[in-house]
């Protein structure tokens, strides 16, 4: 049987928590997207795509 030291276990977690905060992200990104989407309709999106990208 292994004996896993407190740094893996450590480790293991703080790698699962930035998933989950990248996963989170992403999320919000899109709900904020489909709100932009939904408040300016599609063509006041690509109105300020344009205007963004110059």
């Amino acid at each position: 049987m292994r004996e896993w030291d407190d740094d893996a276990e450590y480790h293991a977690a703080v790698g699962r928590s930035w998933l989950m905060v990248g996963i989170a992200v992403m999320c919000v990104l899109v709900v904020v997207g489909l709100a932009l989407v939904g408040v300016l309709g599609v063509f006041g999106v690509f109105e300020v795509l344009s205007i963004v990208s110059g």
